[in-house]
């Protein structure tokens, strides 16, 4: 084993793994403010949509179209009985509760969040709409990532590393 040569292929497969994934997290942040959301308003509104998440993944897994079609009351049902609060979104993303009220009111605003019945935050009427379109895109981007990580055999070498 020439363990220059590993070395070498090791230092040109980082910088194309950390190109890609560079690339990847720019496109994102990219995309985000094509919507005209800047990206903590985006992280926001990720960990409420992380919560519905794990609320539905905790009853059964859903497909694609399945959280796309999904009509505002059956959203609601899964975030019956959890109040996120917005001192709770802020602990997660290590923020100061007022700047994520703002967020959380600029999205409500955008109707991406609304609050329910016990001042709870959840997903609102617009989520299903904006999210569609921009998770097919981000789906997209980490496919290619993914690929690109395989092609350079990323996978396995990091994995021999903690072997």
């Amino acid at each position: 084993m020439n363990i220059r040569k590993d070395s070498q292929e090791e230092i040109k497969s980082y910088s194309q793994a950390a190109y890609s994934w560079l690339m990847l997290i720019t496109n994102y942040y990219k995309r985000v403010n094509e919507l005209d959301l800047n990206i903590d308003e985006m992280m926001t509104l990720n960990t409420v949509s992380a919560h519905w998440l794990y609320k539905i993944n905790s009853k059964e897994e859903k497909s694609y179209d399945d959280l796309t079609d999904m009509p505002d009351e059956e959203i609601k049902k899964y975030f019956s009985g959890s109040r996120l609060s917005i001192l709770s979104i802020a602990n997660i993303l290590g923020q100061p509760k007022e700047s994520t009220r703002r967020r959380v009111q600029k999205l409500i605003d955008y109707q991406l969040l609304k609050k329910d019945d016990n001042n709870g935050i959840m997903l609102g009427e617009n989520y299903t709409k904006l999210v569609s379109e921009f998770a097919d895109k981000t789906a997209s981007e980490l496919y290619r990532l993914t690929t690109r990580l395989g092609k350079i055999n990323w996978y396995q070498k990091k994995g021999e590393e903690v072997s």
